[in-house]
């Protein structure tokens, strides 16, 4: 391609080249493999010997938990080099800025697609874990010092794809310097003076979706021990991530104040076992339909201005030829059978339901 020439649309070919691209670096940003700590550091010695920079100190930690609590005692002491303010302009004459206005965008997205499904997923879970632990320097460093799933397979992939498919002209010291960096670093924190690096977890579990997922078990885990728990790409703590969902109590949903992890907690629970577990009182019936109050349960609304509280009130249907029982959630203030009907069926009252069927 010309140094001027402006891309406006790609060849069926190029296209089909697009999720090669993608799961090719995805595959990068989620290894497990150990890091080879002298190709790291060889590669970082060459990237600050690039941009200028004295050689700095290398520290290798085996988890983001060790080096977060290196940050906590360092991040005043050092300025911040960011990899991306020296290697990021890899295309010559701005050609880069010349596709991005429409097709690059398009391009990014479709090489980022199944990342970004995983990406705030997996970088969330690793917070909120650090957070249960304490670290509340972490969030300082998301934005400059994100997740390798966080850009590795958009940048890596994009990058990738521009130089070996579009034939873009590029700086070839940089983009080698860069290949290098995401392929053997994984997780750099840069400083002047000190560069922090991440070891790779070595186990990481998704399920069919691409969630962050394991039941029972750590889905994330590092060589020093420091381990994250997630349940379809919700990050739970340990004492609910380390039991299996099958075993899960209704009890826990009358101390849970997280509505995200009440909204897990119940969905894998079911309404049938949390109304055996914590009682039932009957509010209304009608016909094969009964509505149902969980005993002694109220969820705290933290977004509400008065820390309102509100019950649980369910539908119970019991299929008349099969004798099937299926719950149904209400809102709390239905205190009416056939209202809680209506309320399911969109409005539609069910004696007129039943006419209309």
């Amino acid at each position: 391609m010309s140094e001027n020439e402006i891309i406006t649309q790609l060849t069926p070919e190029q296209e089909a080249l697009i999720p090669v691209y993608r799961d090719k670096w995805l595959k990068i940003a989620l290894s497990t493999e150990r890091i080879d700590k002298n190709k790291a550091a060889k590669t970082v010695k060459y990237f600050y010997k690039f941009i200028d920079e004295d050689e700095p100190e290398l520290l290798f930690f085996d988890s983001p938990y060790g080096i977060c609590e290196k940050l906590d005692k360092i991040h005043t002491d050092f300025n911040d080099i960011y990899i991306f303010n020296h290697l990021g302009h890899i295309f010559k004459n701005h050609i880069y800025d010349l596709i991005f206005d429409k097709k690059a965008i398009e391009i990014m997205n479709k090489l980022g697609n199944i990342s970004l499904e995983k990406r705030n997923i997996l970088e969330s879970a690793i917070y909120n874990e650090l957070y249960e632990k304490g670290i509340y320097v972490y969030p300082k460093y998301i934005h400059s010092y994100s997740h390798p799933i966080n850009w590795v397979p958009v940048r890596g992939a994009f990058h990738d794809f521009c130089i070996s498919v579009l034939k873009l002209p590029f700086y070839k010291q940089k983009w080698e310097i860069l290949q290098e960096i995401l392929n053997e670093c994984w997780w750099v924190f840069s400083f002047q003076g000190i560069c922090l690096i991440c070891q790779r977890p070595f186990n990481l579990q998704f399920d069919e979706q691409n969630n962050l997922h394991a039941d029972g078990k750590p889905t994330i885990e590092y060589a020093d021990g420091f381990k994250v728990y997630a349940h379809h790409g919700v990050w739970l703590p340990e004492k609910y991530g380390c039991i299996p969902s099958s075993q899960w109590q209704s009890h826990w949903l009358l101390s849970e104040e997280n509505a995200e992890l009440r909204r897990v907690l119940i969905q894998a629970i079911g309404y049938n076992k949390i109304c055996r577990e914590l009682g039932v009182i009957e509010l209304d019936s009608w016909k094969e339909y009964t509505l149902l109050k969980i005993d002694k349960y109220t969820e705290y609304i933290p977004e509400h201005p008065q820390n309102y509280s509100e019950p649980m009130h369910l539908l119970k249907m019991t299929c008349p030829s099969s004798g099937f029982i299926h719950f149904l959630r209400v809102p709390p203030d239905i205190n009416s059978a056939r209202t809680a009907i209506t309320w399911i069926n969109w409005g539609i009252d069910p004696e007129d339901f039943d006419i209309q069927t």
